[in-house]
């Protein structure tokens, strides 16, 4: 069974939360997330002020914003304790 929309946009959140602008396909990879569907999860996040898209020269960058970092904390993804603690899903510890 796949993971839910939600899931999915808390896994883009958690993943940037842990750092600097980086492009989708690094995100997805780190978060263990298909890529085919990414677009729409992202522009969803960045309509929501939850992520930021910038670009740098011919690459596409996400970071998270104070919003996202608010959501990110009080889904508690910030801790070992969340709801993705021993899935396995993520790639960034």
């Amino acid at each position: 069974m796949g993971l839910s929309r939600m899931e999915i946009y808390l896994a883009v959140i958690k993943v940037l939360d842990h750092g600097d602008s980086i492009t989708q396909h690094q995100i997805m990879r780190k978060a263990g997330l298909s890529l085919v569907p990414s677009n729409e999860f992202f522009n969803f996040l960045v309509r929501l002020d939850i992520i930021r898209e910038k670009i740098i020269g011919t690459k596409v960058v996400y970071s998270i914003t104070d919003k996202g970092q608010r959501v990110c904390a009080y889904f508690g993804l910030d801790d070992d304790n969340s709801i993705f603690h021993g899935t396995g899903i993520f790639r960034i510890d």
